[in-house]
């Protein structure tokens, strides 16, 4: 699979896995590559996968593989659809990781915002398959011109079908039901501005796993990694640095 990576190998790696649309979503934690290997893999129907179509358990499936193959466990973060697919990697394959961040997972029933959530993200994406939209949110991302380019190009690739894979992904504590006894260390996080589904699923994580302590963020919506950098990169160096 395709790989964003930053950093020298010789390093600890992190296993960074993105939201939809945004393969970039942890841009302003690439400054982390003076400690860490960061490796963001292109999640199928994103990136340099944009001509794929997305579904949960191939995408698992692919991931699983491509981590498996490293010498010895990594570290893990996932972000918004990035953590809903760590999360089911860590209840299926715990031994790949060392310890992991979940970053505003919605894990739990969501039926009556289902529809709400799939007209949010069809709208996104028929903003982003305009060039002059999708340039103007990258550069609001943080995007360097490179990686601004090589979004709206990719952005073209993405389905409707990948879409709307990724609002129904299965990916629920009702389906993955072994994280209670999953032993990797692990923190949950989501910010007090998020959907009650979010925060309720993060906080859930910490009461169904005594390995898992979750923390909620002031003020903060479904924007932790680029809009609170600062202390985002912070909590990685002090959690996975910590005994």
């Amino acid at each position: 699979m395709y790989c964003t990576e930053l950093g020298s190998s010789d390093c600890p790696t992190i296993i960074l896995l993105h939201g939809a649309f945004f393969v970039d979503a942890f841009g302003k934690q690439y400054p982390l590559s003076s400690r860490y290997h960061l490796v963001v893999p292109h999640i199928k129907g994103f990136g340099k996968a944009a001509g794929e179509t997305f579904t949960a358990e191939a995408a698992a499936a692919e991931l699983r593989d491509f981590i498996a193959r490293r010498p010895e466990p990594v570290d893990l973060i996932g972000f918004s659809l990035g953590a809903q697919l760590a999360f089911k990697l860590l209840c299926e394959d715990p031994a790949l990781f060392r310890k992991a961040i979940l970053v505003s997972p919605c894990l739990l029933p969501r039926e009556e915002l289902r529809d709400e959530m799939l007209q949010a993200n069809l709208k996104m994406l028929r903003s982003l398959k305009r060039e002059f939209s999708c340039n103007l949110i990258g550069l609001m991302n943080g995007l360097p011109r490179p990686a601004r380019r090589e979004f709206v190009r990719s952005m073209q690739l993405v389905s409707e079908a990948t879409v709307r894979n990724c609002v129904d992904n299965g990916i629920s504590l009702d389906s993955v039901r072994s994280f209670s006894a999953c032993p990797v260390p692990s923190l949950a996080l989501a910010g007090s501005r998020e959907a009650a589904p979010v925060r309720d699923s993060v906080t859930r994580l910490a009461e169904m796993n005594p390995r898992c302590r979750c923390e909620i963020w002031d003020k903060a919506g479904h924007n932790i990694p680029p809009r609170f950098a600062r202390r985002f990169n912070d909590t990685i160096l002090n959690f996975f640095t910590a005994d």
